[in-house]
């Protein structure tokens, strides 16, 4: 009750004590997120009602952090950018833009996909990481699988899975993880249901693992697995650092207790430092020389000598496009052609609305949206795999003032 009670101070505007802390703060998302599952818009709204200069230095990185995540759902990629670097404002100064000419001039850029799936042919376990506030990675994943499938590998472990059954009832929603709230991500675990993957749950227990645990026991998980299936190829999907093989710090993370406990030297592909930023002086020197001397819309891969280049501690780091367009939604939601652009016929009264495609077939209540988007112009698009949907047009209350059925055709 007396954390209910400091919720409730908080979410009101009556914070009136102390600081709020990085516990507080995840303690009011946790709650708003959990009680308003399809509300996608509830979070935003009511994150945004907290004073920054209310918050302990700790927590105002994590708000950033939440705020960018959240706007990533929402299919605001412009805001989740903003948001995010909105952790290093205040340090931008002291960055300085620079570039690489000799990095471009001694690599060439091939094609992520074709690259990772023919490299990945003799490789019994490989770890991909994300950044879990870019949708874009799940989308890169997601075309992925298919390949993975063919090539023999039967397991994808994925950090933020929750749920034990899903490989029984076959179905996304709310409860599967925290992070698969986000569309794409949701869409990778369809599409990997859809490609017969048996789907891995390899997270530690957070009641029980400390921080330094943590990555040795997500490590043991997926050695049981292949202490029951000794053959089993692979396919993990992580967060951030947590596929480095070696560390610098004595701190170790889970590809290099993995590959201790099992003898396997796993393949492990970045994702996650070669991005494009709100800011161009946060980019990595590598990323920002590649865009001024060349051209390029899908990921790619730098290679000399035919030899990946990577960043330390991992095989290969994938560098990305610029999505970042002002007022148009970024071309990454086609999932290379998997999604098909569905125009929206609204009127100038139902600007302002928000509209969520569910699948057709899923019960209300705990679905995830293959796509969302607020309607600011005449002419918005949703991007949507073949198949039905129920298109649900909100207002800022959450409230339906108008559903639509559509069928997207191949």
């Amino acid at each position: 009750m007396k954390i209910y009670l400091i919720l409730l101070f908080i979410i009101t505007g009556q914070w009136s004590y102390g600081q709020l802390t990085i516990n507080k703060l995840f303690a009011l998302h946790d709650q708003i997120a959990n009680n308003h599952p399809e509300n996608y818009q509830f979070v935003v709204q009511e994150l945004n009602k907290l004073a920054v200069d209310s918050m302990e230095d700790r927590a105002k990185p994590l708000f950033y952090q939440l705020l960018s995540s959240h706007h990533a759902a929402l299919g605001d990629y412009e805001r989740s950018r903003f948001y995010w670097d909105q952790q290093y404002a205040q340090w931008i100064s002291e960055y300085k833009i620079t570039y690489d000419t000799i990095f471009y001039k001694q690599h060439q850029f091939v094609d992520a996909k074709n690259y990772i799936l023919q490299r990945s042919k003799r490789e019994q376990v490989v770890m991909i990481n994300e950044a879990h506030n870019i949708p874009y990675h799940r989308a890169f994943v997601l075309q992925l699988l298919k390949g993975y499938r063919q090539l023999g590998f039967k397991y994808l472990a994925i950090e933020t899975l929750l749920d034990d059954s899903i490989n029984t009832t076959q179905q996304v929603t709310d409860t599967t993880g925290f992070y698969s709230r986000e569309p794409l991500f949701a869409e990778m675990i369809r599409e990997a249901l859809q490609q017969h993957f048996v789907l891995i749950k390899y997270e530690a227990d957070e009641n029980t693992a400390t921080p330094r645990m943590r990555d040795s026991l997500q490590a043991a998980n997926l050695a049981s697995v292949l202490k029951n299936d000794p053959d089993a190829k692979i396919l993990v999907y992580a967060g951030y650092d947590h596929i480095q093989e070696e560390t610098q710090n004595k701190w170790k993370k889970m590809a290099h207790f993995f590959r201790e406990m099992t003898n396997i030297d796993p393949l492990t592909i970045s994702q996650s430092k070669h991005i494009e930023q709100y800011h161009p002086e946060l980019e990595t020197a590598e990323f920002r020389t590649v865009h001024k001397f060349g051209s390029f819309n899908d990921p790619v891969v730098a290679l000399k000598n035919d030899t990946a280049w990577h960043d330390k501690f991992v095989d290969i780091s994938i560098f990305y496009p610029r999505y970042l367009v002002p007022d148009k939604r970024p071309t990454y939601l086609t999932v290379g052609g998997l999604r098909k652009a569905v125009t929206l016929r609204t009127r100038k009264k139902e600007q302002g609305l928000f509209v969520q495609a569910f699948y057709a077939n899923e019960k209300t209540g705990h679905r995830i949206p293959a796509d969302q988007i607020f309607i600011k112009k005449p002419a918005e698009q949703l991007y949507l795999r073949p198949g039905k949907y129920m298109l649900e047009f909100k207002n800022s209350n959450d409230k339906i003032v108008k559903k639509e059925p559509i069928q997207v055709v191949d």
